[in-house]
């Protein structure tokens, strides 16, 4: 009876106390409540920004970055980010990040005010608790190319480029009317090929060795010397390209055999992390073969030249999607800024009133709905490359040889279309002059190329800016090959 009364007594205290700890957790989830309900949602704040505050230099083509604290929401056309002076561009938001694009380059030696100030919400509804603003200040734009040493290797030279107040020049530059250029690389052997960073400015080159083999090279803007960025001891590394948001670096890998030199041997694609230097393939098929890397401009889709495939391959790099279409020029293909489309070319086999007849056209296609247009059409069979978008992507230079009508010429001249292959016009008409592939500079006012005399008596290849409003053409450098805006 004891041992009932006390097993009763107990059950009781057990009653009693599970009822205070349902009591309390209740209490607690009101209070919890509660506070959801009438307290403030935690603010989102700025964790890093590009360029960085005070950052002098800065390259002309310069995104501008900012990174919060939190995931975050911004509702459509929202103006986050605003630049004093006023730049137009997009805004991108992507998690914890989000990206203003100017449409065109930034202007050189110009100070910015940046502003971020706007809808934007975090997880839980916070928002800014205050504008944030930094300052940077842009350098001048230069011109890379290269150019033959004293021993006939290639080299790597810079010189600055004031794109006012340039006077027509005659065809053929005189030293007198050239700026003075310095010379950035004195590899032993030469250099192979080179690229630089549009977000930065930084170089990557490619440097041969007296076994065939090259390694990849660094030149950060400001820094005296370049450094090694990768060694390839048994392999020829080059065609280095960076992602726009400049954390990634694509390039080829061409490995030593038995067969021959590296240089020679098949070549695959390799990616490098900028931010750990490590590097790893590309492709999870290990013998696809890919060369010429290019990026789209949200870093999202690679294409590259898959010569066992004889086309042009695009590679999704978050979803790891691939297609391929047909081309067997050698030609890499050209993004559209802001788009998932990009220029390609093509031969094909025309039958007119001369016969058959091999031409190049250009085609624009979408990665996304792989719509395909030919952007050649033209009133005589044409030879069309070297494509390059404006920064606004309105408009497309590009180089073309005009095979039969009262142009037709050994030389390729420079024309510029709009997008959609409309208002084809030429720029340059000089046909004892082949022009080399166009690049716009940030500004989307001028072209840079280079172009070659067909006949004597001075056969120098030389370095040349054209100013697409008034037509006239400005020496930069001679002799002097490949050039890049250097922003």
């Amino acid at each position: 009876m004891i041992f009932t009364v006390a097993g009763l007594r107990l059950n009781f205290d057990r009653l009693n106390f599970d009822r205070v700890v349902w009591l309390i957790v209740g209490l607690l989830g009101v209070t919890i409540t509660l506070v959801a309900l009438f307290s403030e949602p935690p603010a989102v704040r700025v964790a890093a920004v590009l360029p960085h505050a005070d950052a002098e230099a800065v390259s002309t083509r310069a995104a501008i970055v900012v990174g919060f604290d939190q995931p975050v929401t911004v509702p459509p056309d929202s103006v986050l980010v605003r630049l004093d002076p006023p730049v137009n561009g997009t805004l991108r938001v992507a998690e914890d990040r989000v990206t203003f694009v100017p449409a065109q380059g930034l202007t050189p030696n110009t100070t910015y005010t940046v502003t971020v100030d706007g809808a934007l919400r975090g997880p839980q509804g916070g928002g800014l608790a205050a504008p944030y603003v930094w300052h940077f200040a842009t350098g001048d734009l230069q011109v890379l190319f290269s150019s033959l040493d004293a021993d006939n290797r290639e080299q790597l030279s810079v010189v600055p480029v004031t794109l006012d107040g340039f006077a027509p020049a005659a065809n053929t530059p005189t030293d007198a009317l050239l700026p003075e250029s310095r010379r950035l690389t004195g590899a032993p052997f030469g250099i192979w090929d080179f690229g630089v960073d549009a977000a930065s400015g930084r170089i990557v080159f490619s440097q041969l060795s007296e076994t065939a083999t090259s390694d990849l090279w660094l030149l950060e803007p400001g820094a005296p010397q370049p450094e090694l960025l990768l060694s390839c001891p048994e392999a020829a590394c080059g065609g280095a390209v960076f992602s726009p948001d400049g954390r990634f670096l694509a390039y080829s890998q061409r490995n030593a055999s038995e067969f021959g030199v590296p240089v020679i041997s098949p070549p695959r694609l390799r990616l490098m992390d900028m931010a750990t230097r490590e590097t790893y393939p590309i492709f999870s098929d290990s013998q696809q073969l890919a060369f010429e890397p290019r990026w789209s401009g949200d870093s999202q889709w690679l294409s590259f030249i898959a010569p066992d495939s004889n086309a042009i391959g695009i590679f999704n790099v978050e979803d790891g999607r691939s297609e391929f279409y047909p081309s067997t020029t050698g030609e890499a293909a050209s993004w559209q800024p802001n788009s998932n489309r990009f220029v390609m070319s093509e031969m094909l086999l025309t039958t007119g009133e001369a016969g058959d007849q091999y031409e190049v056209h250009m085609y624009l296609v979408d990665a996304v709905t792989g719509a395909y247009t030919d952007l050649s059409v033209h009133e005589f069979p044409v030879e069309d490359n070297g494509p390059a978008w404006s920064p606004d992507g309105e408009w497309l230079a590009f180089r073309r040889k005009e095979l039969a009508g009262p142009r037709e010429s050994l030389s390729k001249q420079l024309w510029r279309m709009r997008a959609d292959g409309s208002a084809a016009e030429p720029l340059t008409i000089a046909p004892d002059f082949d022009y080399g592939p166009p690049q716009w500079s940030p500004d989307g006012r001028y072209l840079l190329y280079h172009k070659y005399p067909l006949r004597g008596p001075d056969i120098e290849i030389s370095t040349w800016i054209l100013d697409v409003e008034t037509g006239t053409e400005h020496p930069i450098a001679r002799p002097a090959q490949r050039p890049v805006w250097v922003p």
